[in-house]
């Protein structure tokens, strides 16, 4: 890519691809760089059995508080389902508890999903980009300002790679970008500081999904749903996650162990992973069909090691050096973490995407 772009975007998530989509509708030149070897960046969808798919990243949406997601949903024509919550959840407060039933209506008020998961918003972006030149396997390793345009150098698998633009946006986790970008001249002291103390939405984490020939669960009148917030559950959240195009069941879960013995037990995983659902839900939970394990930990263009203990809580989002343009209006910094609202969420993305177009536009 020799000629000069007239914004070059790092980051094919969703930040990044819904800001080359309306870049592009308006006419300008752009060029779309990613570090994975797939689009998508925390969006990840997996077959788990016929006609049933499930996230490894963000699931859900809630169309009555976040409306440029829902409003993309029905532009790229998704179809959106209720997440299934009919029945009781559990809820286990230890090790050596039995685990209780309750009726639980708050948790997934509202709550939506895209049938086919998530990564079918990427793929419906990815349509409408088909002229758009996104080049997959290049991360950046240096960033410099030449005062009239910026430079760009990436790692490819056949070495380096040049490109000049004369913006910039980059939309990779504020962490990643201090740790592993080197910047000509240096950010300053407090923009660096901004980007390091950002963490990284869900990089700490791991996330679990089983299959199974049926939902069984709900035979027995639990919704799927279940909350074990105890030292050493091996999921502390669990959720049903099946598509209703399916003919089988599934259930999803966030890891309750953090990464540090994720590590150390690795190879035991699925089997700790079985006998904890068959624990809570009985037999039937001891046969999946399949089940698969997504540890963002450990995901090189996601975590630091900043990152390997979640933070308590949500953090807050969108700090001030994060939503100014820099380097006299040719570098911005988009991604959900940079949102000043729904920061870490879908709806965070695109509130990013839409600052930084507004921006350039």
């Amino acid at each position: 890519m020799s000629e000069l772009l007239e914004v070059a975007i790092v980051g094919a998530g969703l930040s990044g691809l819904a800001l080359a989509e309306r870049l592009s509708a308006a006419g300008r030149a752009v060029g779309v760089f990613e570090a994975r070897d797939r689009c998508g960046g925390r969006i990840l969808s997996v077959p788990l059995a016929n006609n049933l798919t499930v996230d490894l990243g963000p699931t859900w949406l809630w169309p009555g508080s976040q409306p440029r997601i829902a409003a993309l949903c029905r532009r790229l024509g998704l179809t959106l389902f209720r997440q299934a919550d009919a029945g009781q959840s559990l809820y286990k407060i230890s090790a050596d508890t039995v685990p209780v039933g309750y009726h639980d209506r708050q948790t997934h008020a509202d709550a939506w999903r895209i049938q086919g998961g998530c990564a079918a918003l990427i793929d419906a972006l990815l349509a409408k980009l088909a002229d758009i030149d996104i080049r997959l396997n290049q991360a950046l390793l240096r960033i410099v300002d030449r005062d009239d345009h910026i430079e760009l150098s990436f790692s490819t698998v056949n070495g380096t790679d040049t490109v000049r633009a004369k913006r910039a946006v980059l939309t990779v986790p504020p962490r990643l970008m201090a740790e592993r970008i080197a910047f000509v001249p240096a950010l300053s002291a407090d923009l660096f500081e901004a980007c390091r103390a950002t963490p990284t939405w869900m990089a700490g984490h791991a996330k679990a999904a089983v299959a199974y020939p049926s939902a069984f669960w709900r035979q027995q009148g639990w919704s799927g749903n279940a909350v074990l917030p105890y030292p050493g559950a091996i999921l502390s959240e669990i959720y049903d996650a099946e598509d209703p195009r399916g003919e089988f069941g599934a259930l999803f879960g966030f890891f309750g162990i953090p990464a540090e013995f994720r590590d150390r037990y690795r190879a035991q995983l699925p089997g700790l992973l079985t006998h904890h659902l068959s624990e809570l839900y009985g037999p039937d939970a001891a046969e999946p069909l399949r089940s698969t394990i997504q540890d963002w930990s450990m995901e090189a263009y996601t975590a630091t090691a900043l990152d390997r203990l979640p933070p308590i809580g949500h953090p807050d989002y969108g700090h001030r050096w994060l939503q100014l343009d820099h380097w006299t209006d040719k570098l911005y910094f988009g991604g959900t973490e940079t949102a000043a609202e729904h920061g870490g969420y879908l709806e965070g993305a695109l509130v990013a995407a839409e600052r930084v177009y507004a921006a350039l536009t």
